[in-house]
């Protein structure tokens, strides 16, 4: 599907071979959806690998201080999303031990629907997985039917997996 947002997402190494892990849909569903693999020994985030001047680059993640995620009439540029992908201890390490992350504006979706996610749990109901969190963040941005398409994508996965696994829910 195509889209103004370029999604980045910043999949920590430990990720990789996870039938669970939910960034990996967005290379195969976003024509600008890219992976990048992080968190190995040496490798680091450079500020040249997110900083582009004619995109609005902002850190999808929540936090005390992300703001939520909106359009902008002030800044026309497209936006490039760049999203942590790990578990939440993870990613939020990511987000505050990256230097060239700690300059750019965080966003996080609002509170809405409770996660659809089965793959895995967290005890707190408003966490989301990254592609989920990933579709509501291009609702807002682009509009509902980028969102709706991206969602059923995500049920697709979590109930072919849950199939795989002989778990799913009949």
């Amino acid at each position: 599907m195509a889209s103004r947002t370029r999604v980045i997402v910043l999949r920590h190494r430990k990720e990789i071979h996870r039938t669970s892990n939910t960034g990996r849909l967005v290379p195969l569903t976003l024509e600008d959806g890219h992976v990048r693999i992080v968190g190995g020994r040496g490798v680091k985030i450079t500020e040249s690998d997110v900083a582009d001047p004619t995109r609005r680059v902002l850190v999808l993640f929540p936090g005390p201080d992300s703001r939520p995620i909106e359009r902008s009439d002030d800044d026309p540029r497209p936006v490039t999303l760049l999203v942590p992908d790990s578990t939440w201890r993870r990613a939020f390490k990511m987000t505050t031990r990256e230097p060239a992350l700690s300059e750019i504006p965080r966003v996080h979706v609002p509170l809405g629907a409770p996660s659809k996610y089965r793959l895995r749990r967290h005890p707190d109901p408003r966490f989301l997985a990254t592609f989920e969190a990933i579709a509501r963040a291009l609702g807002i941005l682009e509009g509902p039917e980028l969102q709706q398409y991206l969602e059923r994508r995500f049920e697709l996965l979590v109930e072919r997996t849950l199939d795989s696994r002989g778990t799913h829910d009949r």
